[in-house]
């Protein structure tokens, strides 16, 4: 019998001051039993920093094929792609191959695989009309210590100032950077 994911709910107050944007919302994560709990904070990060109308939460880890989050227009089509944690050059290109218009983004929390990453892109070659992905790394020890919380309920107030994430998470505040490429 397989395993079921594991649901995660987050009481979201978001305040994004460079985008002038602000929500109060739950956010449910279903965890896939072979998703590691940094790689599922990695998902609520990149909601809170790429939220618009309409992201959601791929199918994760259990269709290796599908983007960790994602946004459709009306007509089904996708615009928007995100990946968290790693990315190769080859899916990248792949997946801009068969999506125009796709705006791209890559979530790490790993300096070492974002230069690789990097070294990667410049390397191959995107399709012509494709956007050059947006690459953001989150601060690994602000990562690290959201995921040693693996309580089912959080709640989180997360402000997003320039290149820095503020939170309060049940009571205790945190922050890191954010480098955007």
């Amino acid at each position: 019998m397989a395993m079921q994911p594991t649901r995660y709910e987050y009481r979201l107050t978001l305040s994004n001051v460079d985008r002038a944007q602000e929500r109060e919302e739950p956010l449910i994560v279903a965890r896939h039993p072979s998703e590691t709990q940094p790689h599922a904070i990695l998902r609520v990060l990149a909601w809170c920093l790429l939220v618009e109308d309409g992201l959601e939460f791929g199918p994760g880890l259990s269709n290796h094929d599908a983007a960790d989050l994602w946004t459709r227009d009306a007509t089904g089509r996708l615009t928007t792609w995100v990946e968290c944690g790693s990315a190769t050059p080859e899916r990248v290109r792949k997946v801009q191959q068969h999506n125009a218009d796709l705006a791209f983004h890559v979530v790490m929390d790993d300096e070492k695989a974002m230069r690789q990453l990097v070294d990667g892109l410049a390397a191959t070659k995107l399709p012509r009309a494709a956007t050059p992905p947006q690459l953001w790394l989150v601060d690994h020890d602000l990562v690290k210590e959201l995921a040693a919380r693996e309580d089912r309920r959080q709640k989180w107030r997360v402000t997003i100032v320039g290149d820095h994430l503020y939170l309060e998470v049940d009571g205790k505040t945190l922050d890191g950077a954010v480098v955007r490429t």
